[in-house]
């Protein structure tokens, strides 16, 4: 594990108590990860998405719910000025995820007193918003944190073992939510469907709540100099026009942008026009996120011996196939839907590589402005395409277009804007990153000389 990796390699230095804080503090980012996962999983954007379909949701609003917490990030730009002037990075990053839990909680509030139509989805949408603006004002004061107590040399190492807890806590929330809908349905068939949603959104704000209980016995490391940002505004503009940090947010941007087009069609699809059920559609997803469990921890050690760069042109490569299997999935022919998802266990690469590399690319004194620009440009492109693409649909649809072949416009271009936009990963200048076909040649070297030893030992 990379906490151990810390601890041999400070002790070696002779640094026994500085090792042995780092371990326990990386012991605790997982727990912190984990617990989290597991309301993330019980109260997810699905769950919510299915929610606001059961009170008449079109794809304009099935759009505001992963559209709208994007756009109201924007105000994480705000996050390192508030932390000059605060100077308590450890105690903002706290109450920023309690007052997420809170806010959190009235989404089951909601879907319990409100009335299907009328202003319910409004409502939702609104707790969902405030939420994740909480949340993720928390998320820029965590990395820069973070990016304080692990080491550079075996950061894609923790990335990809708290992807690993990530999921997993993931998987757990989600194993509970479709057996809660299964017993739900069997004990009370009669019951509004929104009933076991509402209960697993309600214990998934518990479990955010209990995630704060990891990060308050984390050291907080304020005397290190990241921990009050420097010149604010100016090092957000510094992140935004300086290479190779604008190349990053360049792709993150782009990327997010062609993310957005198809997200509202690839939410609603599923549900709306193949039939799929609440609980097959989290079965699905639960088992790409085992995928993603699995692959997390390797993803981190590739990072770290050949750089994020090269990991993440071949995981988009991968994960830009999934609109296609979209495009060729019917009522009749569901199961290509399975194929998206299998494609999509490829963003552990992406996953862990994004957190290593805006870390890499930013100056370790100072960087939660860079940060912020980070999460900032890209959410505002998100949240944006999204809106665009469900309203597109929306009006399409009203004017007499088949929704069937608007949904196979949006899948096609999707694979092919998804597919483009690798190439932008490629001028980041990364230090010590190999080159794709390197990385590539390597690989076939290794499974080649993998199979001869295996050869010359028969």
């Amino acid at each position: 594990m990379v906490e151990a990796e810390i601890v041999d390699e400070e002790n070696a230095r002779g640094d026994l108590s500085l090792g042995g804080r780092r371990r326990r503090a990386i012991q605790l980012a997982y727990a912190n990860a984990a617990i989290w996962a597991v309301g993330n999983g019980l109260v997810s954007g699905t769950l919510v998405l299915y929610l606001a379909l059961s009170f008449g949701a079109r794809s304009f609003q099935s759009g505001v719910i992963f559209a709208a917490p994007s756009l109201a990030g924007v105000m994480r730009l705000t996050v390192p000025a508030i932390l000059a002037r605060f100077g308590h990075r450890k105690a903002f990053c706290i109450a920023a995820y309690i007052a997420s839990a809170l806010v959190l909680s009235l989404v089951p509030l909601a879907a319990a007193i409100l009335p299907t139509g009328g202003h319910a989805p409004v409502a939702l949408v609104s707790a969902w918003c405030v939420y994740h603006l909480f949340e993720y004002c928390g998320t820029v004061a965590l990395w820069s944190w973070i990016g304080d107590l692990v080491p550079r040399q075996i950061r894609g190492r923790f990335c990809g073992y708290r992807e690993r807890y990530l999921v997993g806590g993931r998987l757990a929330g989600i194993a509970f939510t479709i057996a809660l809908a299964v017993v739900w349905e069997l004990v009370a068939p009669r019951s509004p469907r929104v009933q076991p949603l509402a209960v697993s959104a309600a214990c998934g704000t518990v479990f955010m709540l209990l995630a704060v209980m990891p990060l308050a016995l984390m050291p907080g490391v304020e005397y290190l100099p990241s921990a009050v940002p420097r010149a604010p505004w100016r090092a957000l503009v510094r992140a935004m026009s300086r290479p190779p940090y604008r190349q990053l947010v360049l792709f993150s941007s782009v990327f997010a942008l062609v993310n957005g087009i198809t997200q509202a069609a690839q939410a609603t699809y599923p549900p709306r026009v193949l039939k799929i059920s609440y609980q097959g559609l989290q079965t699905i997803t639960a088992t790409m996120r085992a995928g993603q469990m699995a692959l997390a921890p390797t993803m981190g050690r590739w990072c770290d011996a050949f750089g994020s760069r090269p990991v993440m042109i071949v995981s988009q490569l991968i994960v830009a196939t999934g609109p296609l299997f979209l495009f060729l999935a019917t009522r009749e022919r569901w199961w290509w839907l399975v194929g998206a998802y299998v494609a999509w266990i490829a963003y552990a690469g992406l996953n862990v590589g994004l957190d290593n590399i805006k870390l890499k690319l930013a100056p370790a004194d100072n960087n939660a402005p860079y940060l912020a620009a980070y999460y900032t440009v890209s959410d505002v492109v998100y949240g944006s395409s999204i809106l665009a693409a469900g309203w597109t649909c929306d009006r399409l649809e009203d004017r007499g277009f088949d929704l069937l072949n608007i949904y196979a416009g949006v899948f096609l271009l999707g694979w092919l804007s998804r597919t483009l936009v690798a190439a932008l990963l490629v001028p980041i200048d990364e230090p010590g990153a190999w080159r794709v076909r390197d990385l590539v040649a390597h690989g076939v070297r290794s499974l080649f000389g993998r199979a001869s030893a295996r050869t010359r030992a028969r």
